[in-house]
């Protein structure tokens, strides 16, 4: 039985692509959600599988959605699971790495070792140019696991400033998003940062970053 299982859902990964693969990844997600754990047992499995083979990357991309599904609603089904994720952060595709970064970040406060221990990782994407996508889940995973504690938190303040010196338009929002989950932690000198950082961005054409930005300055001269 759980051979067949395990058949089943690596043929529906298999044959699942694009939009369609997200949508499958959601409802396997729900069925978890709902009780079903062994499919979370054969997420875990699938999401590390043929690492070398790009051509597999949508069986690890599907598996990585069912997970990064279930660590957004319960994470404590995946915190303890963190350390057998990690080989998939070297996958070839963006797609994976994007959505473990999401689990890590996810999973900071119940796990904060395994969440901060792939820091590196994030650190690496951030150098590659691969998408808002990938950059936008590191900022957030950043911001997530700086929420732990107040040395994470001054160490991430200085990644996310420096993304901040480069960002694209559509990577300030989850940059200001990491400085507002790390607010808490900061030193009075890393507030200051924050605080002439979201000063800038009042003025952004874009009301979803002048909305951060105000939050940020509420938050800030709340405290």
């Amino acid at each position: 039985m759980e051979k067949q299982l395990s058949m089943e859902i690596f043929d529906l990964l298999k044959s699942n692509k694009g939009t369609v693969s997200s949508a499958l990844g959601k409802d396997l997600a729900n069925k978890v959600l709902n009780g079903d754990l062994s499919i979370l047992q054969e997420a875990i499995k699938y999401v590390v599988f043929d690492l070398n083979n790009v051509n597999s990357k949508g069986i690890r991309a599907g598996a990585a959605k069912i997970i990064e599904k279930i660590a957004e609603k319960k994470p404590d089904l995946i915190a303890k699971d963190l350390d057998k994720l990690k080989p998939a952060l070297n996958a070839p595709e963006p797609q994976t790495r994007w959505m473990l970064m999401q689990v890590f970040g996810f999973c900071a406060k119940l796990n904060p070792k395994e969440s901060i221990s792939v820091i590196d990782f994030a650190k690496k994407y951030l150098t590659e140019n691969a998408g808002v996508c990938l950059s936008g889940a590191v900022h957030l995973y950043l911001g997530r696991i700086g929420a732990t504690s107040d040395n994470i938190a001054n160490e991430v303040i200085l990644i996310l400033d420096d993304s901040l010196k480069t960002a694209t338009e559509n990577e300030i929002d989850w940059i200001l998003e990491g400085f507002i989950n790390i607010l808490d932690n900061l030193d009075s000198d890393s507030i200051e940062i924050v605080k002439k950082n979201a000063e800038i961005y009042l003025d952004s054409r874009k009301k979803s970053t002048q909305d951060r930005a105000k939050k940020i300055l509420k938050k800030i001269n709340a405290a």
